[in-house]
């Protein structure tokens, strides 16, 4: 394809020298190219060839290495192979992601420590953990809080009650 607009018409140089010497008289036995072309079709090539006018809003600068890499296609070999890139386009391109530094560690923590979206052992991803404390009627005196525990639930339905000072694997956020 070439990078030349749509409405100019590329000739390759040899038949333009025939074309030249064909008017000047100088090629025998030939027959000029309007003979095989109808007048409707000779104005259609006169307006397709036509130069436009160039505006200069229209015109966007490039830089001297795309200038260097744009290839015009001469016509008389192949055109040049595409060229790898070694980034990828901004539309095709995704965050990287890095296994060994992603932000998230398995830790040791108290159970009164583990929030929502960590993943705990034996419980999966964590949807809540909320500390329940536990009433009771002591020596005839109603709602005494006699211990707290923490109850831990996933998000497959697993749920894991500890003491708020017990230890749990927890793969949360570093830091």
């Amino acid at each position: 394809m070439s990078d030349k607009p749509a409405h100019i018409l590329e000739i390759p140089e040899s038949l333009g020298r025939d074309v030249d010497k064909a008017r000047e008289g100088k090629l025998k036995n030939a027959l000029p190219v309007e003979a095989f072309l109808s007048e409707g079709a000779l104005a259609e090539a006169e307006r397709n060839t036509q130069a436009l006018p160039v505006h200069q809003e229209d015109l966007i600068p490039i830089s001297p290495a795309e200038a260097a890499s744009r290839t015009t296609f001469n016509g008389e070999g192949m055109p040049g192979l595409p060229k790898l890139r070694r980034v990828i386009p901004a539309p095709f391109s995704r965050d990287r992601v890095d296994l060994t530094r992603h932000g998230r560690t398995w830790q040791t923590c108290r159970a009164d420590e583990v929030a929502a979206g960590d993943m705990v052992v034996d419980v999966g991803r964590v949807v809540s953990a909320e500390p329940v404390i536990r009433y009771e009627t002591v020596a005839g005196i109603p709602d005494v809080a006699t211990g707290m525990s923490v109850v831990i639930k996933g998000a497959g339905g697993n749920e894991l009650v500890l003491q708020p000072g017990d230890s749990v694997r927890a793969f949360r956020p570093a830091g």
